[in-house]
């Protein structure tokens, strides 16, 4: 059995509808147990997402949570609810019986088996993490006051130790974090877990977050040690978890994440197939983008020269083996 949490709300329904249909039929073999957390699902939307998993034969529970704790968090409204904080929660929320869980942000697909990777022994630790592109940013790790020597990681897929966080009181201590040091977590509850976790973490391959810095050219990524650099463009040939990271979503008008035609393989397999592309940007923005978008149909401006890896021979061979 592999147990996996999704944290939303009605915002993002048809994303994570994506998400578990990429889950579903990457690992159509294996048992899957389902725990949707939020505040606000309508039943509509909680049918909608039963409908997927049942269709599947996978299993799917929700659960209702209260913001309380969370009325105080820092929010940038224009891009982030406070849904973006209910994985801080999870060991509080979940069964008291589940002692691990794979979390993943809903921007992110499944392409490969999870189970190897789930049963993964992390009994000594917290958390299993894949570095974030900035692994060895100093700026970053003396901003949230540990030694750059415990490295940054990205919170969007965690396999937890859910014994750990309930003896420990991390998801408390992560709380307190935010509240006392709103000012210092940019990067909202990712760097609150890196402060509180940092030292007892796991570092888990890259392939099980695949972030859109691993296949640009011209990279940024920061790594002291320079084999973690070839590490992470290796994983973007055999992903098993893709993360839509940045504000390059594939179903915004303004994506240009190479792997955004995967998205659309799965979204096809959804209720949402034809549902149109939102836009990124709005008002001034979304006028500047339009005028450029069409000086680069009518060719009288350059089109951005692409700057990341061609990956469709990998997209072939994902959608090959899942076909």
């Amino acid at each position: 059995m592999i147990n996996i949490a999704i944290c939303f709300d009605d915002n993002f329904v048809m994303p994570a509808g994506v998400l578990l249909t990429s889950i579903c039929i990457s690992n159509n073999k294996n048992e899957l147990t389902f725990y949707i957390i939020s505040d606000s699902l309508s039943d509509e939307n909680k049918r909608n997402l039963k409908l997927i998993v049942e269709k599947y034969k996978k299993n799917i529970n929700f659960i209702d949570i209260s913001l309380e704790n969370l009325k105080d968090f820092p929010i940038n409204l224009s891009s982030f609810t406070l849904a973006t904080y209910y994985r801080i929660l999870l060991s509080e929320v979940l069964p008291a019986d589940l002692h691990k869980i794979i979390y993943l942000d809903c921007d992110m697909l499944v392409v490969d088996d999870l189970l190897e990777f789930f049963n993964t022994d992390i009994t000594s630790f917290s958390t299993a993490i894949t570095p974030d592109m900035f692994y060895d940013d100093e700026r970053i790790t003396n901003r949230l006051f540990y030694p750059v020597s415990e490295h940054y990681y990205n919170a969007g897929m965690l396999l937890i130790n859910l014994d750990y966080w309930r003896n420990n009181k991390i998801t408390e201590k992560t709380i307190d974090f935010i509240i006392n040091h709103k000012e210092l977590c940019l990067a909202h509850d990712q760097d609150a877990i890196n402060a509180v976790l940092h030292g007892t973490i796991y570092s888990a391959p890259f392939r099980y977050n695949v972030q859109l810095d691993f296949f640009k050219k011209k990279t940024k990524m920061i790594f002291s040690d320079i084999s973690k650099i070839n590490d992470a463009r290796e994983a973007s040939k055999h992903p098993c978890i893709i993360h839509f990271t940045g504000p390059s979503k594939p179903w915004k008008f303004q994506s240009y994440n190479p792997f955004e035609s995967l998205w659309y393989y799965f979204q096809d397999k959804t209720i949402w197939s034809k549902l149109p592309k939102e836009h990124e940007f709005q008002g001034y923005k979304l006028f500047k983008w339009k005028i450029k978008h069409f000086l680069e149909l009518t060719h009288l401006r350059h089109k951005r020269i692409n700057e990341y890896d061609d990956v469709s021979a990998v997209i072939n061979k994902i959608i090959a083996d899942l076909d």
